[in-house]
């Protein structure tokens, strides 16, 4: 199903397109950003829970600096001080967050309209979009497919494949907030959380840009590999909390990269919806919305600070920088070097 979403600034018509299952799990999608607004799963009792945040209108999602929903890239996460040096060559993106890049800047494919494979159905629905050579700052033509399904085991699946006609770099997520409780029901500190790594990324200072280590999570606020609520030691008197004003780091998944593998579940004992969360990926970046800011969602409900959480799959942040080429952990892609990845968010009670 589809129907009009609203216009952009620059007069483009944007498209909502709903996709479901036979038990009545949906997700609308628009092709601005190829952007997730809506998720709806059932709760222990039966009634559907739009479970991410959003907004009602295009204007708020193109002005808008928390991506919700959003395909971010063509790379993720941050950049030190925005230089990637390929081949020797040395490239400048934005310089958006801190000095560093940001998401890709003020161009990232979360700010574009992306076009609908005519093959999409009612379950399922695909979005392609091209990043051409230097935006971004970054080399290569980029074409890049984003699909997005559910099963009727109430798995929703993102897709993603991305291919260079140049070495660049290519690293895509997908910037969902969740709220099991639903997307209107304030902070998601009594969420329980459990993460599948040994090992997380420490920033190095408050402009959140990770060391190379990977430190071991035992013994610290950042343990989650048995459940515990995301507010159990948001509020600790440690020094990495403190830079980033909660959770906001890499954690490195046990497995191997490129192994669909569990990452993490998520679950809300108010509304019973119990969430798994899998991927392909080295790891996953934990935010815990510590910046949402006080500002309008959808509905018109207000939406705060940790209204929503973030469990982003991706390459360790800035590893173009210190991971070297060829690693199964490089975000560098030679041309025509294929980019594949596949996450899966499957939701049941309890």
């Amino acid at each position: 199903m589809k129907k009009e979403f609203g216009k952009t600034k620059n007069g483009e018509t944007i498209t909502a397109y709903t996709i479901k299952n036979k038990s009545g799990m949906s997700a609308t999608l628009i092709d601005f950003g190829a952007t997730l607004v809506k998720l709806e799963v059932p709760d222990k009792n039966g009634k559907m829970k739009d479970v991410v945040l959003g907004y009602d209108d295009v204007k708020s999602y193109e002005e808008g600096e928390t991506f919700f929903g959003a395909v971010i890239g063509r790379n993720c996460n941050r950049v030190c001080d925005g230089k990637v040096t390929l081949d020797g060559v040395t490239y400048q993106m934005d310089q958006n967050d801190n000095e560093n890049n940001l998401h890709s800047g003020l161009k990232g494919v979360d700010k574009i309209c992306w076009t609908v494979l005519q093959d999409s159905n009612d379950s399922s629905v695909t979005f392609i979009c091209k990043s051409n050579d230097m935006e971004q700052g970054l080399p290569g033509n980029v074409t890049i497919t984003v699909t997005y399904s559910i099963s009727d085991d109430n798995e929703f699946l993102i897709t993603y494949d991305a291919v260079s006609d140049k070495k660049t770099i290519i690293n895509l997520t997908n910037h969902s907030y969740f709220n099991l409780n639903g997307h209107y029901k304030g902070s998601i500190e009594n969420h329980e959380l459990q993460i599948n790594a040994d090992y997380y990324n420490p920033v190095i200072d408050a402009k959140s840009i990770p060391t190379e280590e990977n430190a071991p999570v035992e013994g610290t606020v950042f343990d989650f590999r048995t459940p515990k609520t995301v507010g159990q030691d948001i509020e600790a008197d440690e020094v990495q909390l403190k830079y980033v004003g909660g959770y906001d780091h890499n954690y490195v998944v046990n497995g191997n990269t490129g192994d669909l593998r569990p990452f993490a579940t998520l679950y809300s004992p108010e509304s019973g919806i119990f969430m798994e969360f899998m991927s392909d990926q080295t790891g996953t970046q934990f935010y815990s919305g510590n910046f949402v800011g006080d500002q309008t969602g959808k509905g018109g409900f207000a939406y705060h600070k940790r209204s929503g959480l973030c469990l982003e799959p991706q390459y360790i942040p800035n590893a173009m920088n210190f991971i070297p080429e060829g690693d199964v952990d490089s975000p560098v892609f030679d041309a025509d070097e294929r980019y594949h990845s596949v996450s899966i968010f499957k939701f049941s009670v309890k």
